[in-house]
């Protein structure tokens, strides 16, 4: 097993309260704290090691049950907002082979730590038609046209790829997605960075990829709990037990509440640990955890 060093990243739209979540403390509007990540973009240490998650896998493909050349399939997070984050669509699986030449497109899902202030988040269209997302577009009126969805503390979302969506300000979550890492967003409030310029808009990729019929799933992710979907599975994880990874590809471990010490290294709120196949942890009484693993399904 390997235990993963977490990657901040700054986002206009960020918090401090990502700090408590092994986020870097330099960074005030923390957006993103990637737990475990192995893209070019985002590639976590490994702790103990002069090397990164994605480099440990380059070495020896088959012990995390990947292919030569594979990058781990899942990008696990925790992402938290100030300010709504963009309205905003991830690309479908045959868009993303078709247009951006990647094996797979992003579906993602979100379990609330803590709530969005309103009680709501942005997901899907109120008017399933492409051509009202356009109209709104040109007058900057996205809001009119999408669906307010209710969500709570301990509830779990899970967003399809061709989903239009977006988080809303308050809201903390662990998420997971696919690490195909792309965004196209639709409208971004004519925010300003801190260079002084808007954030670039992908409108015509992202009404490509859009399937206005998606519909988001929620459910509540008690402890005990299993939730499986074609690209992943979760299990919530809390108190003492032993965590076991059954299947064949990697899976990781990830702290989102207390922590835990292997071989004498303490593992924090915020970190993950890759757990290879039959290999097992303890997780101590006090800690939460989820286990997330990665299903191969575009290669069947």
């Amino acid at each position: 097993m390997y235990i993963l060093k977490p990657e901040s990243r700054e986002r206009i739209w960020g918090t401090p309260r990502l700090h408590d979540y092994y986020g870097n403390q330099q960074i005030d509007k923390i957006g993103s704290v990637y737990s475990a990540s192995g893209v070019s973009e985002i590639d976590c240490p490994v702790v103990n090691e002069e090397k990164t998650f994605s480099e440990i896998i380059a070495e020896d493909p088959k012990r995390f049950g990947l292919k030569a050349g594979d990058v781990y399939p899942l990008i696990i997070s925790f992402t938290a907002c100030d300010e709504n984050l963009s309205i905003q669509v991830h690309p479908t699986d045959d868009y993303a082979q078709s247009v951006e030449q990647l094996p797979y497109g992003k579906s993602e899902a979100w379990y609330f730590i803590q709530p969005p202030e309103k009680g709501w988040i942005y997901a899907e269209q109120q008017v399933p038609e492409k051509s009202v997302l356009l109209e709104a577009a040109k007058k900057n009126e996205y809001t009119k046209i999408l669906k307010e969805y209710p969500v709570a503390k301990h509830e779990l979302i899970y967003i399809p790829s061709g989903t239009i969506h977006a988080l809303t300000k308050g809201s903390l979550v662990y998420e997971i997605q696919q690490s195909s890492d792309i965004t196209y967003r639709f409208y971004d409030y004519d925010r300003i960075d801190k260079n002084g310029k808007k954030r670039p808009l992908h409108i015509e990729k992202a009404i490509e990829t859009l399937h206005p019929e998606k519909q988001v799933e929620k459910r509540t992710f008690p402890p005990g709990n299993i939730f499986a979907q074609r690209e992943f599975s979760i299990q919530h994880l809390k108190g003492k037990q032993i965590v076991e990874n059954k299947s064949e590809i990697a899976s990781i471990l990830t702290i989102i509440a207390g922590q835990l010490t292997i071989a004498g290294e303490t593992c924090q709120t915020g970190q993950s640990i890759v757990l290879l196949k039959d290999e097992m942890i303890e997780l101590p009484e006090t800690a939460e955890a989820v286990l997330a693993t990665p299903i191969r399904y575009w290669e069947e």
